[in-house]
């Protein structure tokens, strides 16, 4: 017997609303949309530091500190990125 297209749909978000709690939960965000901010924000002040990094000529430490700075806000935007969702509009959009 074959599933209908629309449970599966059905199954993927339910599975989706459970995983959105600890998405947010650290975030500050309380939706996907605000949840892009936050992760274009962390990017833009990436390169923010990265422009200052070429402009300044900051000292050996600073510029070691600028870099650690980039590295922390990079990984913590690829912990924010939504990979379930978008695994879940490839099934939606048929991918």
């Amino acid at each position: 017997m074959n599933k209908e297209p629309n449970t599966d749909i059905q199954n993927w978000i339910e599975e989706l609303k459970k995983d959105r709690v600890f998405r947010f939960m650290n975030t500050g965000a309380s939706s996907y949309k605000q949840l892009g901010f936050t992760i274009l924000s962390l990017l833009n002040t990436c390169q923010t530091h990265l422009f200052s990094l070429e402009n300044k000529e900051p000292t050996k430490e600073q510029e070691q500190e600028l870099r650690m700075d980039i590295y922390n806000l990079l990984e913590m935007a690829k912990n924010l990125l939504p990979h379930i969702e978008l695994e879940f509009l490839d099934q939606v959009l048929g991918k």
